[in-house]
């Protein structure tokens, strides 16, 4: 099968490189409404402009639209997205449930992609992405090309083969958003992950070596990408929005040139100073991920760019660091000494005898100005070469040029491509030479000639007589002409713009109102039952008995449960048991509402929602009554499928510790997160130290109709349970 290569690109200098270096594909962002909001990306004038330059050289552009979207931006996203159909980008990358929907229905022939913020999980949800109309899944990083591979569905598949990873799954972290109100739903997420934090047993901390404990490694697949290139996935998607041209120019160039070695039969091998400079550009450690099942995915020594390694400080006095170079070092290349954490760019480097260098070679000792006042021997990283940027395409378009010219008839010339083919026939008519004959080498030279065209031509085929004659001017301009008709349409391939009316959905059903608890504790059981709460919720089956609702956990791949009432937490869940749904499927409109209402009658709201979006979905649906909103409780930040008690702690042992102990991790505020883990298979959630509590708020929401509440209780004891539970039905 064909795969391709997407690359992201941030601004124009990286889309320029990605097309240079042999993108498939490039997505990019608008300014608002993208995951990556802090990214440069593109104002729709420039979106239009590179979407003709990338039609233009055979690349595919994919818009990044793959952000919540709150009820009083629904018309500009509309807006937004009808100007990019009909400017004729390829496909958008979306998140929000209501948004894919609506788009959908009101432009059908627009292509979606499910962006792997939608927590593209497992086989399960693919059916609820089917009958949402996407035509391409973006599976979770917590997938093993194995598990992709055995996938049926007619659903394209892309796969995140390189860059930066999100320890929780995507789309299901609130981290930023509850500690610095910075959403990562909304693009704008701080990187909590990247952040120092300490691990708590109880009030006991434990030493770790290192202190990012929740900070990955980047992925890199250079080493098994036979093993991608053998697979049914159709799309390999480079992480990197907010790097760099030189590492969007690299990391493309590398994995284009492992994918025309594949399809050349040849060895796939990486040149190693290609490899070199891109471990310089950026990483933070490589590690396989899930992808390929590597288990050694975190460095928690340092969540920044390590560089790579080119030498050793031998020798420090106040005016000169001397170093013995293991590679090569350039003037004005970027470097850190690593243990004393101190970098710096080279303006100056001196040979023993004070001499200027432009460049050290590998096995020289080289000398630096200590202006940066280093005081010990110490190991030299590069962490930002110096390398030329492009700033135009250089990559050309091979074409084939045909010219008929035959006695007394009109000159005719054609031109083709791997996508078109032109023929233009002109006013000129072909006659006989009088004094000197054209020739077909001059004819042939004419044409192949592409000037400052972005197109080359490789081969040339000619059907002329002989003894004619033909101006030079008229071949000159009729090259002209028929390339930039072949260039306007290269540009100006796009998707038919069709808009149809969009029909609301409505299945309200009217009901009493109800107080849904979720339990972690047999007190606080004991406390909802003396009570008599209406829906009780439990993630510990020890506590379950047949009237209970039994929450799924979210990041399971295999939905088959027996229990009566279930708490759908994920696509794949909601298609199977659809009556109650969490507030993990991230409603912010009410768009999302009424979608998930023609399967659910009870939808619990995104806890990131305030009071006033909570208005604005209530005015606008008619599903009101389904709505629950999030009173009470200590929101999940994270789930990851890496557990840092078993990776800290139990060192990959049986997760028996965290079943009888409190852990927590605690920030540089001294805030305590509560870690919860599942013992089967170690996936791990991390708690919010603050409650939200939105119960001063019930007379306003009850005055807006709501009928379902919910709480979530920690560690709260039975007294206070109770408490919370009358001032919800008591309303004091």
């Amino acid at each position: 099968m064909k795969h391709e290569l997407l690359v992201p690109v941030g601004d124009y200098l990286s889309l320029i490189a990605a097309i240079n270096n042999g993108a498939d594909a490039v997505y990019l962002g608008g300014k608002k409404f993208g995951a990556r909001a802090f990214a440069s990306n593109f104002t729709l004038e420039e979106i239009e402009k590179a979407t003709k330059l990338c039609h233009l050289y055979g690349v595919k552009i994919y818009i990044t639209v793959n952000t919540l979207v709150y009820e009083d931006e629904i018309d500009e996203a509309l807006d937004y997205i009808r100007s990019l159909h009909k400017m004729g980008v390829d496909a958008l990358i979306m998140q929000d449930i209501g948004l894919i929907n609506l788009v959908h229905e009101t432009f059908p022939n627009l292509v979606i992609h499910a962006s792997t913020q939608m927590h593209n999980h497992s086989a399960e949800s693919l059916p609820f992405l089917e009958k949402l109309g996407v035509k391409r899944v973006v599976f979770a990083r917590e997938l093993s090309l194995d598990y992709i591979n055995a996938i049926d569905t007619k659903l394209e598949k892309e796969v995140f083969i390189h860059g930066s990873l999100c320890i929780s799954y995507s789309g299901q972290c609130l981290f930023s958003s509850f500690i610095l109100g910075r959403s990562g739903n909304r693009g704008e997420c701080a990187g909590m992950c990247r952040l120092p934090y300490t691990l708590y047993k109880d009030k006991e901390r434990i030493p770790t070596a290192g202190d990012y404990l929740l900070s990955p490694k980047d992925l890199c697949s250079i080493d098994d990408f036979k093993a991608l290139m053998d697979s049914n996935v159709t799309c390999f998607k480079i992480e990197g929005r907010m790097k760099s041209p030189l590492y969007v120019g690299m990391v493309t160039k590398i994995y284009k040139t492992l994918m025309n070695q594949y399809e050349n039969k040849e060895e796939l091998k990486v040149n190693e100073e290609d490899l070199f400079l891109l471990k310089a550009i950026f990483n933070r450690e490589y590690t396989k991920g899930y992808l390929f099942n590597d288990t050694d995915i975190m460095n928690i020594q340092a969540p920044n760019h390590q560089g790579v390694a080119v030498g050793m400080v031998t020798d420090v006095t106040k005016k000169k660091i001397k170093i013995k170079l293991s590679h090569d070092l350039h003037q004005f290349d970027g470097i850190r000494f690593k243990n004393s954490d101190i970098g710096l760019t080279i303006n100056f480097m001196y040979d023993k005898n004070n001499n200027l260098l432009n460049k050290g070679r590998k096995g020289d000792i080289i000398y630096l100005d200590n202006f940066v006042n280093l005081k010990n021997n110490d190991e030299v990283l590069l962490t930002n070469p110096y390398l030329k940027v492009e700033e135009e395409i250089t990559k050309k378009i091979p074409i084939t040029m045909s010219l008929i010219a035959k006695n007394n008839k009109e000159l005719q010339i054609e031109v083709s491509d791997n996508l078109f083919s032109i023929k233009n026939t002109t006013d000129y008519i072909v006659s006989k030479s009088i004094n000197a004959p054209i020739k077909k080498e001059r004819i042939k030279e004419i044409l192949v000639k592409g000037g400052n065209t972005p197109f080359i031509v490789t081969n040339v085929n000619l059907c002329v007589d002989d003894d004619i004659f033909i101006p030079v001017g008229i071949l000159k301009q009729e090259r002209r002409n028929i390339l930039n008709s072949l260039k306007e349409l290269r540009e100006n391939i796009h998707i038919p713009f069709e808009e149809k009316s969009y029909t609301p959905k409505n299945n309200n059903q009217e009901k009493e109102e109800q107080l849904s608890v979720l339990v972690r504790t047999k007190e606080q059981l004991q406390a909802c039952l003396d009570k008599n709460v209406e829906n009780i919720i439990v993630i510990n089956k020890n506590l379950m008995q047949d009237n209970f609702i039994c929450r799924i956990p979210r990041d399971n791949i295999n939905h088959n449960y027996s229990y009566h009432k279930l708490l759908a937490t994920d696509m794949g869940s909601v298609i199977k048991y659809p009556h109650y749904i969490d507030y993990f499927l991230n409603v912010t409109n009410h768009y999302t509402l009424d979608y998930l209402s023609t399967y659910g009658s009870k939808i619990t709201i995104s806890p990131e929602c305030n009071i006033n979006n909570i208005k604005d979905i209530v005015d606008n649906t008619q599903n009101k009554d389904n709505i629950e909103v999030y009173l009470y409780g200590n929101v999940e930040l994270m789930i990851m499928k890496y557990c840092p008690i078993n990776y800290l702690v139990n060192k990959d042992g049986l997760c028996h510790a965290c079943q009888n102990s409190n852990y927590y991790l605690k920030d540089r505020n001294n805030s305590l997160y509560k870690i919860e883990t599942n013992p089967l298979d170690h996936s791990t959630t991390i708690l919010n130290h603050e409650k939200t509590n939105l119960l001063n708020a019930l007379d306003k929401l009850r005055g807006m109709g709501i009928k379902n509440y919910r709480i979530e209780l920690l560690e709260e004891n039975y007294d206070e349970t109770i408490k919370l539970i009358e001032r919800v039905k008591n309303n004091e």
